[in-house]
Formats: structure tokens, sequence, C-alpha cells
């Protein structure tokens, strides 16, 4: 298995806004869990892979209004 999606979701998390809310929102209280990170990180690559595809198949540009993170 590929481990490319969550090296681009660390990254995400780590640098866009957007992302960094819906990471620390799904860590939020649970930050003292074994592995929780790791998990969290495949949760977010995991929106990151539908909102790709998404996007191609109805040939539109991202719009993070559409999302609802916050």
């Amino acid at each position: 298995m590929s481990r490319i999606p969550t090296q681009a979701a660390k990254v995400a998390a780590a640098r866009v806004d957007l992302f960094r809310t819906y990471f620390t929102k799904l860590l939020r209280g649970r930050e003292r869990e074994r592995g929780i990170k790791t998990k969290m990180h495949v949760k977010l690559a995991a929106k990151m892979l539908v909102i790709a595809w998404t996007l191609m198949k109805k040939r539109e540009v991202f719009n993070p209004d559409y999302l609802n993170i916050e």
C-alpha cells in the first residue's frame, strides 16, 4: 500500500489553513490516544481523495466554500 496519500495529508495538515483547521478539529480532545495522529492523517487523506475525485468527475475547480469543515 502506498504512503503517498498520507504524506500529502501530513503536508496539508501542516501548511494549508483549511485542512489544518479540519485536522485540529479531528484531534480535539483525543491527543493522548495512541496512534491517533496517524489515524487522523488517514482520515484527512481519504477526505482529500474524495474531493479530488469529485472535482475531476464534475470538471470543476476547488471551492473551499463547499466544504463543511469549520
